[in-house]
């Protein structure tokens, strides 16, 4: 039963990430859009900034991401611990 746990959560995990942070993305372009006014409305700066927003969520879980995947990497050479203590192997 445990592997069909193991299963589950990465399959979530790839969803989220797999389709969240592109979903995330577009909408944050489309309100960029809608911003600055390419859809034939007037420009308005709330879902211009709203799309910045979104852009700056999209960029910074992917670069806690990259983190996350060289924590063990970034301790071993250079002595440096980002992440709580139980996210390193001792």
């Amino acid at each position: 039963m445990d592997i069909v746990t193991s299963i589950t959560r990465v399959l979530a995990i790839g969803l989220l990430f797999g389709a969240g942070l592109p979903a995330l993305f577009a909408v944050g372009m489309r309100l960029e859009a809608i911003g600055h006014g390419d859809t034939g409305k007037e420009p308005n700066a709330v879902p211009r900034v709203l799309g910045y927003v979104l852009f700056a969520i999209a960029g910074l879980v992917i670069a806690i991401a990259i983190l996350w995947i060289t924590r063990q990497t970034l301790y071993y050479y250079f002595d440096l611990k980002i992440f709580p203590d139980f996210a390193y192997k001792k």
